[in-house]
C-alpha cells in the first residue's frame, strides 16, 4: 500500500495518542502525553478540523500533522506541528504532510490574510533543522523553556491601588481577561488575537484552572493577569500580561510570584514557563525570580506561497 495522508477525526484519537507517545516523538509533544492534552488539542479554537491529518505507510500509522491558524496584526499566520515516528523518517512522510498543509491553506489564504507558515522543534534536532531548510523555512525565533526548582517563593508586593481576584467564570471576568490579554500582548511577536468566544473556549479546556488565573485590578480596570496551567504533574506559568499603562510598577513580578506559589502549593513538578528569547525584559525578570533556561525551541518560517 502507498503512503496515504488522511484527515484526522475524533475516532482517530487512539492512533494519535500512540504516535505522540512513541519514544521518538514524546519529547516533542509533552502536553500530549496526557489524555486531557489530546482533548484540549482537538477542541482548540485555532485548530480547524480540516487542518488535521494522519499519515500511514503500508497501512501502518507513521505520523501526523496539525496546523493552527492564528489571527494577528492585520491578518493571520499558520503554525504547523508535524511528527513522524522513527521507522518512517527519511521516506517522504513529512514532506507529504507539509504538502497537505499547503494545499489546504491556499484556498483560504486571501480570505484569512494568511502570509506566514511556521514550524518548530526542540533543540537539538538536526533532522528538523534540515527539513526546515530543505523546504525553504528560515530561522525566525528561539523560545526558551525556563524552569524553577522548588523552594521558598517571595511574597507578591502589589502596587498601590491594585487588587487581585481569581477568575470566577462570570461574563465580567471573561471580558476583563480577554480585553487585558489583547492589550498586553498586541505588540508581541506572533501575537494571537483572541475574541471573547476564543477565550471562553480556552476556559473550558481541561488544563485550565479557574483558581489558577489571577486578574489584577486598579481603580476598577483589569490591568494584568497570570494564568497557570497543569498538564499532568508539570505546571506552567502559561501567561503573564500587564497592560501598557500599568507597566514599570512591579505588577509583573508580583503576578509571577503569585503564579509560582500557586503551582508549588499544588505540587506541580517541574514548574516552567516559555519566553521569547528576544524579550530581554522578561528574561531578566524570570532569572531574578529563580528561573533558569532548560530547553530551547527553534521556530522557522516562510511566506505562504502566493502571499
Amino acid at each position: 500500500m502507498p503512503l496515504v495522508i488522511a484527515p484526522c477525526h475524533h475516532h482517530d484519537l487512539a492512533t494519535l495518542r500512540a504516535l505522540a507517545r512513541d519514544p521518538s516523538l514524546a519529547h516533542e509533544f509533552e502536553p500530549l502525553q496526557t489524555d486531557e492534552g489530546f482533548d484540549d488539542l482537538m477542541g482548540d479554537p485555532f485548530l480547524p478540523r480540516e487542518l488535521r491529518w494522519i499519515a500511514s505507510v503500508d497501512g501502518t500509522p507513521a505520523g501526523f500533522c496539525f496546523c493552527f491558524l492564528a489571527p494577528t496584526h492585520g491578518g493571520s499566520f499558520a503554525m504547523a506541528r508535524l511528527g513522524v515516528i522513527e521507522p518512517y523518517r527519511r521516506r517522504g512522510v513529512g514532506t507529504a504532510l507539509l504538502a497537505a498543509i499547503c494545499a489546504a491553506i491556499e484556498p483560504i489564504r486571501e480570505r484569512r490574510g494568511l502570509s506566514e507558515l511556521s514550524v518548530s522543534a526542540w533543540e537539538p534536532n538536526p533532522a528538523a533543522a534540515a527539513f526546515a531548510a530543505q523546504h525553504g523555512f528560515g530561522h525566525a525565533r528561539d523560545f526558551w523553556r525556563m524552569e524553577r526548582p522548588h523552594g521558598p517563593v517571595a511574597l507578591p508586593v502589589w502596587p498601590d491601588r491594585v487588587m487581585t481576584s481569581a477568575f470566577d467564570h462570570s461574563e465580567t471576568s471573561l471580558l476583563d481577561f480577554n480585553r487585558s490579554y489583547n492589550r498586553a500582548f498586541a505588540q508581541h511577536y506572533h501575537y494571537v488575537r483572541a475574541t471573547v468566544e476564543d477565550t471562553r473556549a480556552f476556559t473550558r479546556q481541561s488544563h485550565f484552572r479557574p483558581q489558577g488565573l489571577a486578574l489584577a485590578y486598579r481603580d476598577g480596570e483589569c490591568v494584568g493577569f497570570c494564568r497557570n496551567a497543569r498538564f499532568g504533574e508539570p505546571g506552567e506559568v502559561a501567561l503573564i500580561g500587564v497592560v501598557p499603562e500599568a507597566r514599570g510598577l512591579g505588577l509583573g513580578r508580583a503576578l509571577l510570584r503569585w503564579g509560582v506559589a500557586w503551582l508549588q502549593n499544588g505540587h506541580a513538578n517541574p514548574i516552567y514557563l516559555m519566553v521569547d528569547g528576544e524579550n530581554e525584559g522578561a528574561l531578566r525578570l524570570y532569572r531574578s525570580e529563580g528561573f533558569e533556561m532548560a530547553r530551547t525551541r527553534h521556530h522557522w518560517s516562510r511566506p505562504v506561497v502566493g502571499a
